[in-house]
């Protein structure tokens, strides 16, 4: 059905951790060095904010490899990947389900020796269904977390990924995770 997200998905993950395997490591100090912020990012009839240590670009793609709409945000630094994508129904095809989205990833994770952790989270002003995965490629251990939820026809994936030995990615993480917001579009 969506096979071929989930293949991009997993394709995104395995670039950005070769990414990231190149660039190493630099500053010690994730606070001294970036700025964190929020970036609003809207899709159809919905709105998230989210926590970020800089802006994300948008790419011009628009159609999903499988015919849905969406938009795609992200950026690549030396410590970090983080993705985000909005995923809308396509003329006759409705959108999966949280639950399948979250068990398509699951199953290309445990394909390549990922351990996966799953839980529900509280969001401001929605409920997610995020994955933490742990796996190894090209010699290198990855942390990927994954959050994943429906709001006013919108399927949201958000993607964060760092190498298991960065500190400056790990503390980019931890002043990012869990900070997403669902927020109300203003009229007019």
């Amino acid at each position: 059905m969506m096979k071929q997200n989930w293949k991009r998905t997993l394709q995104g993950a395995l670039l950005g951790a070769a990414l990231l395997a190149m660039a190493g490591c630099g500053s010690t100090n994730v606070m001294d060095t970036y700025s964190f912020g929020h970036q609003v990012i809207r899709a159809g009839q919905s709105e998230i904010t989210i926590a970020l240590p800089y802006e994300m670009g948008k790419s011009t793609k628009n159609m999903s490899d499988d015919g849905y709409p969406i938009d795609i945000y992200g950026s690549v630094t030396d410590h970090m990947v983080i993705e985000v994508e909005a995923l809308r129904a396509g003329e006759n095809k409705p959108l999966p389900t949280v639950d399948e989205y979250v068990n398509r990833s699951k199953s290309e994770f445990t394909k390549i020796g990922g351990t996966i952790k799953e839980e529900s989270v509280a969001l401001e002003g929605a409920s997610a269904k995020k994955l933490d995965v742990t796996y190894t490629t090209q010699g290198q251990t990855f942390r990927f977390s994954q959050y994943v939820f429906l709001d006013h026809g919108v399927l949201w994936n958000i993607v964060y990924q760092y190498p298991e030995k960065d500190q400056v990615g790990a503390d980019i993480s931890k002043e990012i995770q869990n900070k997403i917001q669902v927020t109300q579009q203003k009229e007019g």
